[in-house]
């Protein structure tokens, strides 16, 4: 029978080709044991250049770490399908140790793993110089700064800015951060004819006005600044009705607030000389009380800056005739002159108030004999660059009163040669 099959072509080609298929499998076996410690083979290689951020360990609670680059070019070089890997599975590192390190400054190795142990790692620096300064966090307050005030729409004013929150915490190097005593947020209100809000991320420069790396929570300020028509500040007139109980008097009045501000147009202001209270009812007052009543609003105006004010009402016997109201605290308003120092007017040109309106609080006692020339308003413009400042007010008041707005005034100043390159300009 097998010769039978011997004689047929088909069953010997088939015979052929299980042969030829067993040697090619023999010779590859052999092949590979040969080649197994040899080096690999040129084809199949590859390279490409990857751009890690790199990581850094150490104690962030106690310590801050500075030079640090954020992310380093790292060139790589092995078997095509190993980068592909790598690259898809992103399973790598590049990192500096710190962890034993103390405070000041270090040369440190850069590190990489995860690459995979076929592939050549070839790192951009092997070495950085960074700093370790000690973790310190201060709380700091915040103010606006609003400039360009002069350029707001015709007939409107802009009040007092809202800061929430009115501190932040900052955190960083001790050697950092300990200048840092305010952050001071600039807001531009030029064209603006309405109350606006700005979300801004608090900057802390440093001496040269260069980013401070430091963080700062929150890292958002809400800004409200309030836009509104012309204003003045009207004093305000306290307005009763009905009596007090019988053999009892209403010896005073006295205001928590003697003025306020209005907001009308110019020919309202021009015309308006009081605020008056919405009419308090004695209703049989046998005792001192203080109530809060709402204050009127003159025709024409549109707003005032608040709208209640809180009254004492001083009470007394008709046989008691003590007279201590003058022991009571009130407040007044007197309009000063401003003096300023401190300036070069040789390279700088001034523009502010020259007078302001100054709120004091006192003893009626004391308040009554008090005048503009018992009050002291000095401005100290030393070392300020050009641009809008707000400056601190420097107060000489008597004894016994104490002042209680502004605390500070905008002034600017102008460099000459930046007036002369502007009148070129123009």
């Amino acid at each position: 029978m097998i010769d039978q099959w011997l004689q047929h072509k088909w069953f010997l080609r088939i015979i052929a080709l299980a042969l030829a298929v067993l040697l090619y499998l023999m010779v590859a076996e052999t092949s590979s044991s040969n080649n197994s410690s040899s080096a690999l083979p040129i084809v199949g290689q590859s390279s490409m250049t990857l751009d890690v951020p790199v990581e850094v360990f150490f104690d962030e609670v106690q310590y801050v770490a500075y030079n640090v680059p954020e992310e380093m070019s790292v060139e790589l070089q092995g078997p095509s399908s190993s980068l592909t890997m790598t690259k898809l599975v992103k399973d790598y590192q590049v990192f500096v140790d710190l962890t034993n390190l103390g405070t000041g400054f270090h040369r440190v190795p850069v590190e990489a793993r995860g690459f995979g142990g076929d592939v050549n790692v070839k790192l951009e620096r092997e070495t950085v110089e960074i700093y370790i300064d000690r973790k310190q966090t201060v709380e700091v307050p915040v103010s606006v700064n609003l400039l360009n005030k002069d350029q707001l729409p015709e007939g409107k004013a802009v009040g007092d800015a809202k800061i929430e929150p009115s501190s932040v915490k900052v955190s960083g190097g001790a050697s950092r951060i300990q200048n840092v005593k305010e952050i001071t947020l600039n807001v531009d209100v030029s064209n603006q004819n309405q109350t606006f809000t700005r979300e801004i991320p608090p900057t802390i420069l440093d001496a040269n006005g260069n980013p401070l790396n430091v963080s700062v929570d929150p890292n958002i300020i809400n800004v409200t600044v309030p836009i509104y028509e012309e204003s003045a500040v009207v004093p305000i007139e306290v307005v009763t009705s009905g009596d007090v109980a019988e053999d009892y008097r209403l010896v005073d009045t006295l205001l928590g607030e003697t003025e306020v501000r209005v907001f009308a147009p110019k020919e309202v202001l021009d015309e308006l000389e009081i605020i008056r209270t919405e009419p308090i009812e004695l209703d049989e007052l046998n005792k001192t009380t203080k109530v809060t009543a709402k204050l009127q609003l003159p025709d024409g105006a549109t707003s005032l800056a608040e709208e209640e004010v809180e009254v004492q009402l001083l009470v007394r016997r008709n046989d008691d005739t003590r007279d201590d109201t003058g022991e009571l605290t009130e407040r007044v308003r007197l309009t000063v002159p401003i003096n300023v120092r401190g300036y070069d007017r040789t390279n700088y040109t001034l523009k502010a108030q020259d007078i302001v309106s100054v709120t004091l609080s006192g003893k009626r006692s004391l308040l009554e004999n008090i005048s503009s020339n018992s009050i002291n308003v000095t401005l100290d413009l030393t070392g300020l660059p050009s641009g809008t400042h707000a400056v601190d007010v420097d107060y000489e008041v008597p004894k016994g009163v104490t002042v209680i707005s502004p605390k500070t005034i905008d002034v600017q100043l102008t460099g000459v040669e930046e007036e002369t390159e502007t009148s070129s300009i123009q």
